[in-house]
């Protein structure tokens, strides 16, 4: 793919990355009010809410937090409410997601704690907009001001700079569920678009799988399908679809799947371009890369068993570096070092998923992930497409090689025959000591080998040179039986003998038979050959006729011209007419000539040679 249009291709998506990431935000700000909120960071887990009642001094702006957040850590929240909450109708805090997370405040003079973390058992995704609303009310507050929210972040890390609350009144609670009502229907809209597109191609390409074994479409099947669970996650648990509540066997399921998609993935990018035999290099690292991704999935699913959330986090973060290092690396090896078009398709399909990345990384947006996979699935399928049709291509050229070999063969068989044949009627003629005619046939027959030698590269000829080579043959036959038969070739007016081409010497075994046993052997009369050429639709007729004594009379007469050895000239010509013909029609017709008493009359053969 041309530099310029990658360049044109990211620029769009990074726009409109940027210009959605701006709109969501500010479609949040139009319906909910962001609220400040004071931190206190600590690791000891067994500090309470009265202890933190008691230390209000240990909380410190957000701002005061500049490094990431880690899975040990615990954050506790206040957050002032005295001058928001107006009256004691019924109000609603609104965050993200957290792994474990609890709000406390009063209900009845008690205070109370009130989990909606992930992992707490009260952390279902019924909404695929990922936000907890928790009711509240002014007599919640504690010290009629304040509520407090222990959060702890397990699943990635970020800045507690990042992380907002919102409120809202029942009013605009009501409003802003509506908006999220209509976002509802048509984020999954995508999402199950998305998904059933891709359990089409998994279809298809598993049917190929299991039709032609060939294991880069069963990689690209498992490759589509993991892509596919991974992106519509949360659609599936918040629909009950295969997962349930959220807990820490989806997530291990989750992360594992990631790594999944990467391995698969690469195994499709190894098997697709061959690299084993046209890219060593890049073989060997994707081996490495295997392995290391096996050793990634242990060590995570470890990681995760013991809780020890950290260093899952930096076993996926990683797996990512060295994908992106592996992708960046791989697609300028293979744009430098190319062997073919298959090699663009990975590089375009690998870049457009990039960039759908990257877009989710900086705006948190599935959509744009979604984008960019749906553009590489596509572009794959269209490479794999591609595949079959050049393999396709390579082998209709097998093919036709091996029938022109197979011809080659066939005819290196019949220009033997042919001279074994003539070089017995020069013997012959010697014997009856008639030295002219020999010398004559033997330079007519030397001008002949010369034609079939220097036409002995070639499997077919014009079908004016195989006339020539015709009537050589037959001014051969003529001296060696001193003219005892007359012949004629006619070619129709409609026949371009010069354009049409057809298998070097197909007539003449035909012919030799025609005069040997058909016209030799009859005693009285005139003895007349005929061979007549014309076209019709695809193919020439050619139409090879004799008053000779037929076939079945010839089968009784023990002739001393005919071979003792089978004659295989017509078995080979058969067989070379069948390697010619793309159609199952029957491609020579021989016909016995009887007149009105029943008598045989002579032979016509019918020979059909189609043309390309």
């Amino acid at each position: 793919m041309p530099k310029n249009l990658l360049y044109i291709i990211s620029v769009l998506i990074v726009s409109n990355v940027y210009y959605c990431s701006l709109n969501a935000q500010n479609n949040q700000d139009r319906n909910t009010t962001q609220i400040p909120f004071e931190v206190y960071k600590t690791t000891n887990g067994t500090i309470s809410i009265h202890d933190i009642i008691k230390s209000d001094t240990l909380f410190r702006s957000s701002k005061y937090f500049t490094k990431k957040t880690r899975p040990k850590d615990i954050y506790w929240i206040k957050i002032d409410l005295n001058k928001e909450l107006k009256t004691d109708s019924l109000w609603f805090l609104k965050s993200s997601n957290y792994a474990h997370a609890s709000m406390f405040c009063l209900e009845n003079n008690t205070l109370v704690e009130k989990k909606f973390g992930l992992f707490d058992g009260s952390g279902k995704m019924n909404s695929i907009s990922n936000i907890n609303r928790i009711p509240l009310k002014y007599s919640s507050l504690i010290k009629n001001q304040f509520i407090y929210l222990k959060i702890r972040r397990l699943r990635f890390s970020d800045h507690v700079t990042n992380w907002n609350f919102h409120f809202a009144s029942q009013t605009i609670n009501q409003s802003v569920q509506n908006y999220y009502y209509q976002k509802n229907i048509k984020a999954p809209i995508r999402k199950y678009i998305f998904t059933g597109v891709c359990l089409v191609m998994f279809i298809l390409t598993l049917a190929f799988f299991i039709t032609s074994r060939n294991f880069e479409f069963l990689f690209y099947s498992l490759y589509i399908l993991s892509l596919s669970i991974y992106l519509s996650g949360p659609l599936l648990i918040a629909n009950n679809i295969i997962f349930d509540n959220y807990n820490i066997i989806i997530y291990w399921f989750f992360q594992i799947i990631q790594v999944l998609i990467n391995l698969c993935y690469v195994y499709f990018v190894s098997l697709y371009l061959v690299t084993k035999k046209d890219y060593p290099a890049l073989n060997r690292t994707i081996k490495y890369i295997i392995y290391t991704l096996g050793i990634i999935i242990i060590a995570d699913s470890f990681f995760l068993y013991f809780n020890y959330f950290e260093g899952a986090i930096y076993t996926m973060n990683i797996q990512r570096l060295i994908m992106t290092f592996f992708g960046i690396g791989g697609m300028i090896y293979l744009l430098l070092t190319a062997k073919n078009r298959l090699a663009y398709f990975i590089v375009a399909g690998s870049f457009l998923f990039m960039i759908g990345t990257l877009g989710f990384f900086f705006t948190k947006a599935c959509d744009y992930m979604m984008a960019g996979a749906t553009l590489e699935i596509i572009i794959f399928a269209l490479g794999l497409a591609y595949k079959i049709h050049q393999e396709h291509k390579e082998k209709l050229l097998f093919e036709k090689e091996s029938f022109i070999n197979n011809c080659k063969a066939l005819r290196a068989q019949i220009n033997p025959h042919f001279i074994f044949n003539s070089l017995g009627s020069i013997q012959h003629l010697i014997v009856l000591e008639k030295k002219e005619a020999a010398l004559k046939y033997l330079v007519k027959f030397s001008h002949l080998t010369r034609t079939l030698l220097e036409n002995s590269i070639e499997t077919n000829i014009v079908l004016s040179d195989e006339i020539n080579l015709l009537r050589q043959y037959l001014e051969l036959e003529a001296l060696r039986f001193d003219t005892s038969f007359e012949y004629t070739i006619h070619v129709d007016d409609t026949l371009n003998a010069d354009a049409e081409e057809v298998p070097m010497l197909i007539i003449q075994p035909f012919v030799e038979n025609a005069i040997l046993y058909g016209l030799l052997n009859k005693k009285e009369g005139s003895k007349k050959l005929s061979i007549c050429f014309r076209k019709e639709k695809n193919q020439i007729i050619c139409k090879i006729d004799d008053n000779g004594i037929g076939r079945n009379a010839t089968k009784n007469i023990n002739s001393s011209l005919k071979k003792t050895t089978k004659s295989r000239g017509l078995e080979l010509t058969e067989k070379r007419l069948q390697r010619f013909h793309k159609s199952e029609e029957k491609n020579i017709e021989i016909i016995d000539k009887i007149n009105n008493h029943g008598a045989s009359i002579g032979t016509k053969v019918i020979i059909k040679i189609q043309t390309e």
